[in-house]
């Protein structure tokens, strides 16, 4: 089994990435300079640490470890701010459907 990884790739260089990842483990990660106000759960914008997405490709984890047949979107926020994934999530139509881990320091 191979893996691959993906790191800070532009978006229009996912489809192919993941062509060519075919059925093998990978992730692709997104940081952003920070997140949107997010006035509903009373969140300013949020500044540009903890803010980003790790698609997580036929695989559950991180790293790479636990097999998946299909996909998982990791959001990433500041333990304090761990409302904004549900709202960030609202936003599209979706929902948190994890539970929240906290990163290893």
């Amino acid at each position: 089994m191979s893996f691959q990884r993906g790191w800070a790739m532009p978006l229009e260089a996912v489809k192919p990435f993941l062509k060519a990842v075919g059925n093998s483990p990978a992730t692709v990660r997104w940081d952003f300079a920070g997140w949107p106000e997010a006035p509903e759960t009373g969140l300013g914008a949020g500044g540009s640490r903890g803010a980003f997405l790790t698609l997580c490709v036929n695989v559950r984890d991180l790293d790479l470890e636990e097999p998946a047949t299909d996909h998982t979107l990791l959001v990433h926020v500041k333990q304090i701010e761990a409302e904004r994934a549900s709202w960030l999530a609202s936003q599209v139509g979706l929902r948190v459907i994890g539970e929240l881990v906290m990163a290893p320091y």
